[in-house]
């Protein structure tokens, strides 16, 4: 929580919620958060790209419930709605995607991991 705070001070009434009482618990909500982000016109891209390092610092914690968390109740969300799709671009790069494949395919299938690779631009 304590790096969440440090990292996302907006997110603050999340993550100091008696009801987020887990790694798991909080990334749930932080992903709930995410999507509606996703949604705004124009979307908060500062917001967005500093939630997905959180997930990265996440992805690579000792804990394994921290790691777990972030993989399975965020990034292999990353592709369910062409709002987040959209945005992946501007929020990572093409590697770092490609880096997920796993992650989103077990979730989104072969489908929803080509669509969100079709985003990025290839030089």
């Amino acid at each position: 929580r304590r790096e969440a705070s440090l990292r996302l001070p907006e997110m603050q009434r999340i993550i100091a919620s008696r009801e987020v009482d887990s790694p798991m618990m909080l990334w749930l909500e932080r992903n709930r958060e995410f999507e509606g982000l996703c949604q705004q016109s124009p979307p908060p891209l500062d917001l967005l790209r500093r939630i997905w390092w959180y997930a990265k610092w996440s992805l690579d914690h000792r804990s394994p419930d921290v790691r777990t968390a972030a993989a399975l109740a965020f990034c292999e969300h990353l592709v369910d709605t062409p709002a987040r799709t959209r945005l992946l671009p501007l929020m990572m790069s093409r590697n770092t995607y490609e880096g997920l494949a796993e992650l989103i395919r077990y979730y989104s299938g072969t489908e929803g991991y080509e669509r969100g690779l079709a985003g990025f631009v290839t030089e």
